[in-house]
């Protein structure tokens, strides 16, 4: 049995390039959603390698009803990939309206239990196969009654038939946390529905309260397994036996070969123990749907996180003021991916002014979905109206085309057909659809150099003459690659119309008169060469 490592995009190249002898790859799966290369890379990965998916962003705990559209997603990406496991948490994560890229607590009562057991029936029924739920990292604890976290995980095992996913590391995160016999919670767990491991790093953070220095492991998976999780690894393996293996490490990667020994370590240990059968006792609860409290212990959570309170009233009067965790996962999460996303706004304005826009934004407009990838379409808002921001009149415009870019890469992209396919005759009037990523972005600013010369790896001296000209821009996707191309007025022209028409014919009649032959000749040219149109029996005509 050989362990596992997480996979990252950053180490698609490496995984490539040595063909490293592993147990499995394990991915996140909303990292996946969407048409984008990073998941045909993993596709690519799957051809030498099992692969295990490991939702984060399902919101399991969550006191209302699952995200349909995200069940849909993974469900798409299950048949696609097959992995040999799929896993999500002990944890919430949504609850109404708002969504946040953390995993946050569920206070261990009878009700989230029945709650817990509804939702993991639910996705294993959609997914039509076991899934394994993960025991969560704790950094508070809740002022009620709460049931044993093993006893809770042991009970949700046998009333649905799901596995535990074992985190290592998080059994010593929260002992340390919340003070814990990390030797005990162990031993109370069953063997018989322990399927998986895992291991990682931690950040140790001292923080001072109330004139009293307090020191808390956060799980950042950034840095290699350390000492005391080896030897509560050790313990398990003594008392559970060997299971399928993973170490995780999310950011801040060193050489692909650390990653490389801390697999070797596992291994070493691995080798020394024999793995039992996953006992499966599937159960059906049929509780129905219980709301009652939860849901608003969860709606008041997140709306502590996001007013940035400074205690959690319903937390142990001694684990009240530890909201910041959440409160600095959830608002550094969301700072790094809009700077990802915004990287040329972010240059402009700067990190410490752009950090401010970023969490008006998230104050104003929370996530809704577990696909991070879906949020942010309407920062350009805040951009409008944020103070400071007036004399920056291109600013909202050039966000724009970043997004356009941004979302291009995650659309699915019908396969494009070639004019020699379609008889000459049929040419014109066969249905067509736009490809889905296609956007024209229209500014009165010459957006795609203030774009280019704004971006972090730019080199050389910023010159851009704001009156310089009008551009018009068509961002789109070929082959899981997103491209820009500067248009003329007519061929933008020729675009948009196409988007509202129904086939060729319909946009060159629309545009009759305004638009020369030689420029419809350069605008076809430019919509072929560029696999914008695939063929449509349903095109709805706007």
């Amino acid at each position: 049995m050989k362990a596992g490592l997480g996979v990252r995009p950053e180490l698609f190249a490496p995984i490539e390039e040595l063909k490293p002898e592993l147990g499995f790859l394990e991915a996140h799966s909303e990292n996946y959603f969407g048409e984008s290369l990073a998941r045909a890379k993993l596709l690519d990965l799957r051809q030498n390698y099992a692969v295990s998916l490991h939702g984060v962003g399902l919101s399991l705990g969550r006191a209302d009803n699952l995200n349909q559209s995200h069940l849909k997603e993974l469900k798409k990406l299950v048949s696609e990939v097959e992995p040999v496991y799929v896993s999500e948490h002990l944890a919430w994560s949504a609850y109404s309206h708002r969504h946040v890229p953390d995993l946050l607590p569920l206070p261990l009562t009878d009700l989230a239990l029945q709650i817990m057991c509804e939702h993991v029936d639910k996705m294993q029924s959609v997914l039509n196969r076991q899934i394994f739920v993960e025991n969560p990292s704790n950094y508070l604890l809740f002022d009620q009654l709460q049931i044993p976290e093993p006893e809770f995980l042991n009970e949700l095992a046998r009333r649905t038939g799901c596995g535990l996913l074992l985190d290592v590391n998080n059994v010593h995160v929260s002992a340390t946390n919340v003070g814990r016999d990390p030797n005990q919670y162990i031993a109370e767990l069953n063997s018989d529905y322990i399927g998986q491991y895992h291991l990682a790093g931690y950040t140790e953070v001292e923080r001072e309260v109330a004139g009293i220095t307090e020191t808390l492991l956060i799980d950042t998976h950034n840095h290699p397994v350390y000492p005391p999780v080896w030897e509560l690894f050790d313990v398990v393996l003594e008392r559970h036996g060997a299971r399928p293996t993973l170490i995780e490490w999310d950011s801040d990667f060193p050489d692909f070969h650390v990653l490389l020994d801390e697999c070797s370590k596992a291994n070493q240990r691995l080798e020394n123990y024999t793995q039992a059968d996953l006992v499966s006792l599937p159960k059906q609860t049929n509780i129905g749907h219980i709301e009652q409290t939860l849901g608003g212990e969860q709606s008041a959570f997140l709306d502590a996180v996001f007013s940035l309170q400074a205690s959690l009233d319903t937390a142990t009067e001694q684990h009240k003021h530890r909201l910041w965790v959440y409160q600095n996962n959830v608002f550094a999460a969301l700072q790094d991916y809009f700077k990802d996303i915004y990287p040329a706004t972010c240059g402009v304005v700067g990190d410490a002014f752009f950090k401010q826009m970023v969490q008006r934004y998230i104050q104003t407009e929370p996530p809704k979905e577990g696909n991070i990838y879906l949020y942010g379409a309407n920062f350009h808002t805040i951009i409008e109206t944020f103070e400071g921001l007036q004399s920056l009149t291109y600013l909202a415009d050039l966000a724009c085309y970043e997004w356009a870019i941004h979302s291009a890469y995650f659309a699915t992209v019908s396969d494009s057909f070639e004019p020699n396919s379609i008889a000459q005759e049929q040419l014109l009037t066969v249905d067509i659809v736009m490809n889905d990523s296609a956007q024209l972005i229209r500014s009165q600013f010459p957006i795609y150099e203030i774009h280019r010369q704004s971006l972090p790896d730019f080199e050389g001296e910023v010159n851009i003459d704001l009156s310089q000209s009008q551009d018009e821009l068509l961002v789109f996707k070929v082959a899981n690659s997103v491209s820009t191309k500067v248009l003329n007025s007519e061929q933008a022209s020729f675009i948009s119309a196409l988007k509202s028409c129904a086939n060729l014919l319909q946009a060159i009649e629309t545009l009759q008169g305004s638009i020369s032959e030689e420029a419809l000749s350069s605008s076809l040219s430019l919509v072929f060469e560029c696999k914008l149109l695939a063929l449509s029996s349903t095109k709805q005509v706007a």
